[in-house]
């Protein structure tokens, strides 16, 4: 199994525009830590809770589940706290 095969063929189409969302807020949101976390704290949870909510789709869509996500996907961690029952199950706030 690859992390870029869906359960079904009919949801590829899917499967890749959760990965584009994913990373096209995950890099607007390195951008606005990299300009001032604190001035844009409200953009940045907004931001964890929609990669949040790819990365659960993600783990749906996909064979296998979490273990067959992408590396950035599980290495992604919030940068403002957040309540656990919004995080992925494999993102514990530290």
């Amino acid at each position: 199994m690859r992390a870029k095969e869906p359960k079904y063929k009919s949801q590829l189409e899917v499967l890749l525009a959760v990965d584009r969302m994913f990373f096209k807020a995950l890099k607007k949101r390195e951008l606005l830590i990299k300009d001032g976390a604190k001035k844009h704290s409200k953009k940045i949870i907004n931001l964890d809770l929609h990669i949040s909510m790819c990365i659960k789709k993600r783990a749906k869509l996909t064979k296998g589940g979490y273990n067959f996500i992408l590396t950035e996907m599980w290495e992604w961690r919030p940068h403002h706290k957040i309540n656990n029952n919004l995080l992925p199950k494999i993102t514990p706030w530290e």
